[in-house]
């Protein structure tokens, strides 16, 4: 009897220890840090194959602009990975992604994907046709519609005229939960140079510390997270 119930406490003891990691890692993805008035709010592309995603994130960026967080949204991405049933996709050109190759912004490995899915109708005007329609005026939204990856969403967002004649200094920055910690170490690594300050929304529809790894395409998809950091981390990009 002793020795059942030994195995009965190590049995509850190593759920609750495995749950307790996975809470952590979910807190640790989908970081969200106390709102302060910010100059913009930055909402990036990206469907991981699944349009909720980027519908949620640009309705994330809407609320905060409703809520006066800040004046602006900026949108940014070239492109998200095209998904079923969302029309009929506007793939990025050959020609294009191997110009892109040749000049070291994206992998050679890379293009024969991204040929296939990569798909321009929902990258940063997408964002903007979405917020137009649900009202945001015009003139409240700025779009960064050329970048490639993560690195060059903070890079060339930092080129857009309006920042840098109105020297912004905070931005409330956007994405899905699984992409926000990537997306914050990598855009840090760029804005720290122009001290702007980042505060991390992360858009968590349908995404909680406690409960996200039951979905296995969740942990597949963190999972895929972790191998970017690791690979980002190695080019220097965070």
């Amino acid at each position: 009897m002793k020795t059942i119930l030994l195995t009965a406490s190590s049995i509850v003891f190593l759920f609750i220890l495995s749950w307790l990691i996975f809470y952590i890692k979910g807190k640790q993805f989908a970081l969200r840090n106390r709102l302060h008035k910010a100059d913009a709010i930055v909402v990036l592309a990206g469907t991981r194959g699944n349009i909720k995603f980027l519908d949620s994130k640009i309705q994330t960026a809407i609320n905060l602009y409703r809520n006066e967080w800040a004046p602006y949204i900026i949108c940014s991405g070239r492109f998200s990975a095209k998904v079923a049933g969302s029309g009929e996709p506007n793939l990025i050109p050959l020609d294009d992604l191997q110009a892109a190759a040749r000049n070291g912004r994206i992998q050679e490995k890379d293009i024969a994907r991204a040929a296939e899915t990569w798909d321009v109708n929902l990258g940063a005007n997408y964002l903007r046709n979405k917020a137009l329609a649900m009202g945001i005026p015009a003139d409240s939204i700025l779009v960064e519609d050329q970048s490639l990856h993560t690195r060059e969403n903070a890079e060339y967002v930092l080129l857009l005229d309006l920042l840098k004649e109105h020297h912004f200094t905070h931005i409330i920055l956007v994405t899905s939960p699984f992409h926000q910690l990537r997306t914050y170490l990598t855009f840090k690594k760029v804005f720290d140079l122009h001290d702007i300050k980042i505060t991390n929304f992360s858009d968590t529809n349908g995404w909680h510390p406690a409960t996200w790894f039951l979905s296995s395409k969740n942990r597949h998809i963190v999972h895929g997270e972790i191998e970017r950091i690791k690979l980002y981390r190695a080019k220097g990009d965070l």
